[in-house]
């Protein structure tokens, strides 16, 4: 590994701009500035979108967690508030209609564990459904402190609190969470997940942790990057994962955001280090090519890592103008608006909404129907892989994405219909409509009347699986077929439909009683059509 002498970017305030640069102020909300701990009122922030495109904040209060209206930023509202344990550190992440807030207390008659709101009858009200607490599946020990949560997917990971490492939880069913697995290694403070990746900041020494958690039920340590006094306390990696960004709060190392090169998992480099002079890095969120970093003290802080070997600053906003070396001030941030909208938030004065101007953006909107009854489908799932983001359509089937200009690939499943992939292309400053039909589960090799237009081959439902999953397939002409299950080495395994089929749509059903845990792919050879999937089998 390269020495952290390599490369050092220093970023230091010019007078001439003040307290912000490129930056679109909205408002500033400070609701609840007392009682604080530590002499902190705040802690975390993190967004929400309703399917109806109204956006919120979740900002963690000493007493609980504040919910805040910005559509109208000029007249930020409070529209809800859901006591927790009294604490200094609260974090908070959103899936679907529903939120889910961790905290380091222990009291559990304070409601300590994870928190499940429900937020779907916003801007009225939201509702506290349970509360979660982690029992540890052998010796049945009880966890409720978690120190940082994270989502992906389907699944939540709880980070620290109580607990050495990340405790992984399958919220398919969003009020009902289920254990799914564990990772134990060293204290994690923090985790990002990527591609069912996990890079779990450990903050006391170790260095950041590199996790392969395609199989829930037992995540496997891939690489541990290691450096001379690590404090590491958070990471995100960029969109290509060729590159991860952490940031060092304590230890002896700088505490400071610095980056790796990743390309060669076994053998990560380090590339280039960002200092502030006064200033104690936090945590950071990658947005394309922008990492929104929030330092205390210094507010938050736009670097363009377009190359990630030379990071240049592009904007700021300082929440926290005093010039302060100490924990104060700014402590996270959210990004991922559609409206390109930035939340921030302050440990002394509250909730801060910017806009980055130069941050290029673009908005993604459709309906999602039956295929056969063209029946608008509500709850319908789209997992956006790349971004790391899940959105759902309302009642009316419309959903809404919006993020930087690219090409993104989306999982989209709802329950009772066959999963499927699109590719959605958001274009800067303009908004797109793209439609999509899902095909409901029908009876084995049953074909559909429709006849399809071109060869595909679709992601099995559900997945992972136990023990049987149902593959779609579609055939625009009369064919031979042959689908078969492979060993993650191509050798192939089984065979689950062969023969000739018609032009149409084709479901078959696969029972993996005789497959161990872990993961397989599945290949569909029709003609001079061939294609491949991943699939993941859970005992």
């Amino acid at each position: 590994m390269r020495s952290l002498s390599l490369l050092v970017i220093f970023l230091i305030d010019l007078p001439l701009f003040g307290q912000t640069l490129n930056m679109e102020f909205f408002g500033n909300w400070n609701g609840r500035s007392s009682p604080t701990v530590f002499g902190r009122a705040y802690s975390a922030c993190w967004g929400y979108v309703a399917a109806d495109g109204r956006e919120y904040a979740l900002l963690g209060t000493t007493l609980g967690t504040s919910i805040i209206e910005l559509t109208d930023s000029l007249n930020l509202v409070e529209r809800a508030f859901i006591s927790g344990p009294s604490n200094g550190w609260r974090e908070m992440k959103t899936y679907k209609h529903y939120a889910y807030i961790v905290s380091e207390s222990s009291d559990t008659l304070s409601g300590a564990g994870v928190q499940i709101v429900d937020l779907s009858n916003l801007p009225t009200s939201a509702q506290l459904v349970k509360t979660f607490i982690w029992t540890h599946p052998t010796t049945g020990q009880r966890f409720p402190s978690v120190h940082t949560i994270s989502v992906s997917g389907n699944y939540l990971y709880l980070n620290g609190g109580n607990f050495s490492g990340v405790r992984i939880l399958d919220i398919s069913d969003p009020v009902n969470p289920r254990q799914v697995g564990q990772y134990v290694g060293p204290y994690v403070h923090d985790s990002f997940i990527r591609n069912d990746t996990i890079f779990a900041a450990a903050i006391n020494g170790e260095g950041l942790d590199i996790v392969d958690a395609r199989v829930k039920s037992s995540p496997s340590l891939v690489k541990r990057i290691q450096y001379p006094g690590a404090g590491t306390h958070n990471a995100w990696t960029t969109t290509d994962r060729r590159y991860v960004l952490t940031t060092d709060e304590i230890g002896s190392t700088a505490p400071s955001l610095k980056i790796w090169n990743i390309s060669d998992i076994q053998n990560p480099t380090f590339v280039t280090e960002v200092f502030r002079p006064t200033a104690i890095v936090h945590n950071v969120f990658v947005k394309g090519n922008l990492a929104y970093v929030a330092w205390y003290g210094d507010g938050l802080r736009v670097l363009d890592i377009t190359d990630p070997t030379q990071p240049v600053e592009v904007a700021y906003y300082d929440t926290y103008p005093e010039s302060v070396f100490s924990y104060v001030g700014a402590w996270g941030a959210d990004p991922y608006f559609p409206s390109g909208k930035v939340i921030i938030s302050d440990m002394q004065t509250g909730l801060y909404v910017v806009r980055y101007t130069g941050d290029k953006r673009g908005k993604v909107v459709g309906t999602i129907r039956d295929a056969l009854t063209n029946q608008a489908l509500s709850d319908v799932l789209l997992h956006f892989i790349e971004p790391v983001i899940t959105r759902w359509t309302g009642s009316d089937g419309k959903y809404l994405f919006g993020y930087a200009p690219g090409t993104f690939k989306v999982k989209i499943e709802r329950q009772g219909y066959f999963g499927r992939e699109e590719l959605i292309t958001v274009r800067d400053g303009q908004t797109d409509t793209v439609n999509i039909t899902l095909s409901p589960l029908v009876s084995v090799e049953e074909p559909t009347n429709r006849i399809p237009e071109r060869f595909s081959l679709s992601q099995n439902y559900p997945n992972p699986f136990n023990p049987t999953t149902t593959i779609s397939f579609t055939l625009p002409e009369e064919r031979p077929i042959r689908l078969s299950v492979l060993n993650i080495l191509g050798q192939e395994l089984f065979v689950v439909a062969e023969g000739i089929r018609s032009a149409g749509t084709h479901q078959a059903t696969l029972d993996a009683g005789r497959l161990t845990t872990g993961v397989y792919f599945y290949k569909l050879v029709a003609g001079s059509f061939v294609d491949v999937k991943k699939m993941v089998v859970l005992r």
